[in-house]
């Protein structure tokens, strides 16, 4: 039996009306789980083909849009708890959820109610491949917690050394060798992927963006904003609002 029938089998329902809410909203979370817990796209994709084909997210949704919300926030908080145990880190996890329950509490139908319910996974598949700590040694593993735990202060790559106690030049070499970056490189990187969530969020100006991470001044964030994405924060929101 090849995959796809596989997922046909999984997903399809015993009967053309039979609505077992219980046991197809299990298979259904089964399936995605799996494809969080691999990281499989390409999995995560066949899952979702399958279940818009012969409407399973239908039946699980076929309740009062209140009641269907309850049930999509739910699932979500499990799966981003299994997210953070594949090595998603936790303060980009939590971010992801409450900006996912924002959008789960905002949906105004069922369409967009299911279209958010598997975004909502892609997007923590993707942090998990992007971010996953479950790639790295234990070294590197700890200074990038302790990064992420500490991104609203101004930390130097010596700040990260010391609070995991290893020598500044290993750490410096093997956290490059493994992730690409230099340990400096990755504290900037880090912190305008925030500034950006917080500037998209329309709740903060840029300079109290800046402040808020730790810089100095106005100015540097803006040049280190600059030379990651070759637009100043100003510029990048303008083109946003395009």
């Amino acid at each position: 039996m090849n995959r796809k029938e596989l997922l046909n089998k999984n997903l399809s329902i015993q009967s053309e009306y039979e609505t077992d809410f219980s046991k197809k909203s299990t298979q259904l979370n089964q399936l995605l789980t799996t494809s969080i817990v691999t990281g499989n796209m390409e999995l995560f994709h066949q899952v979702k083909n399958e279940a818009e084909q012969i409407k399973d997210i239908q039946v699980i949704l076929d309740e009062q849009l209140e009641v269907q919300k309850l049930y999509v926030a739910s699932t979500v908080a499990s799966f981003v708890r299994l997210a953070i145990k594949q090595g998603l880190p936790k303060d980009i996890a939590e971010s992801a959820k409450r900006e996912f329950f924002l959008n789960i509490a905002h949906c105004l139908n069922k369409d967009k109610l299911e279209e958010y319910y598997f975004k909502i996974v892609e997007e923590l598949i993707v942090g998990i491949n992007k971010y996953s700590l479950e790639n790295y040694s234990p070294i590197v593993k700890m200074a990038i917690e302790y990064i992420h735990n500490n991104k609203f202060r101004f930390i130097y790559a010596k700040d990260v050394s010391s609070a995991i106690r290893v020598n500044r030049s290993y750490l410096s070499k093997i956290f490059k060798l493994e992730t690409g970056q230099s340990v400096t490189d990755y504290i900037h990187h880090v912190k305008m992927e925030f500034a950006i969530e917080l500037m998209e969020s329309n709740f903060y100006k840029f300079n109290e963006v800046s402040e808020l991470l730790g810089y100095a001044n106005y100015s540097y964030f803006s040049k280190v904003f600059k030379k990651i994405y070759n637009k100043t924060p100003f510029e990048y929101m303008k083109k946003l609002d395009c």
